[in-house]
């Protein structure tokens, strides 16, 4: 079984039962303990789970911290960020939200040949961020903060994501399939989201490999409805993606 097939196994039975163990991991899926360890350090390292003593918890059990989150998987979601940011062109109005996967785009796009976008954002640290950019025009959303995510969210949050008509909106996602498409733990995070790419001409989802066939709690947008999906997924897992019009973009992990 190669490593992706069996990450994901392991990532719906952490979700059906809310807590794994490595032993029982081991005797299920037939391998070694090293291998199921080495599994759950990938795992965490991308912010899909928590590692606790003999095993792993679901995110929501045990969240990381914003600034732990800002930490893992650096190197690979700025690669993402730099795929994501080659979409971006002069006069365009941009939708970005607040995960720490596009908070790497500010600094990709930082010497690209742009000139006068304007960004919305929920978010505050990306605000900060998009402030460096000489060519950034940011609005920032009002509404309640949610402290863990550093977002804005809630109803003020949404009538004022109402009045936008983003010619791009580039998201992130805890999870995405092909059956439910791109998806997030929060509610109030799903709710925002998807008032900004029900209105968005194009969408882009940045997602790494080890959310691919995860499904979050919340949908924000069905596969039908993605223009792009950046992923370091083989592509022999997107070609379900690709086959509902989804346009996919590599990064190629290497090896």
């Amino acid at each position: 079984m190669l490593p992706q097939e069996r990450q994901k196994q392991i990532l719906t039975r952490l979700q059906s039962r809310g807590q794994v163990l490595v032993q029982d991991l081991v005797r299920e899926l037939t391998v070694s303990e090293d291998t199921i360890r080495r599994d759950l350090k990938d795992l965490a390292q991308s912010g899909l789970l928590k590692k606790v003593h003999g095993g792993a918890v679901l995110l929501s059990s045990v969240p990381y911290s914003h600034r732990e989150r800002l930490s893992l998987n650096r190197e690979a979601k700025r690669k993402l960020a730099n795929i994501a940011a080659e979409l971006v062109q002069s006069n365009m109005l941009i939708f970005v939200d607040g995960a720490t996967t596009t908070l790497e785009l500010p600094a990709a796009l930082e010497d690209l040949p742009l000139s006068k976008i304007t960004f919305v954002t929920h978010s505050p640290v990306m605000a900060q961020r998009l402030s460096e950019l000489g060519f950034a025009e940011i609005i920032l959303l009002g509404g309640k903060l949610i402290k863990d995510l550093l977002i804005t969210a809630g109803l003020d949050s949404i009538k004022q994501a109402e009045q936008f008509r983003p010619d791009l909106s580039i998201i992130s996602a805890h999870g995405i399939s092909v059956p439910a498409g791109a998806t997030v733990e929060s509610w109030e995070d799903a709710l925002l989201k998807r008032a900004f790419v029900e209105r968005s001409a194009e969408t882009v989802v940045i997602a790494g490999q080890e959310k691919l066939g995860y499904e979050a709690s919340h949908m924000v947008l069905p596969t039908e409805k993605i223009s792009y999906l950046v992923t370091d997924a083989s592509k022999s897992d997107c070609l379900g993606f690709q086959d509902k019009g989804v346009t996919v973009l590599h990064q190629v992990r290497p090896t």
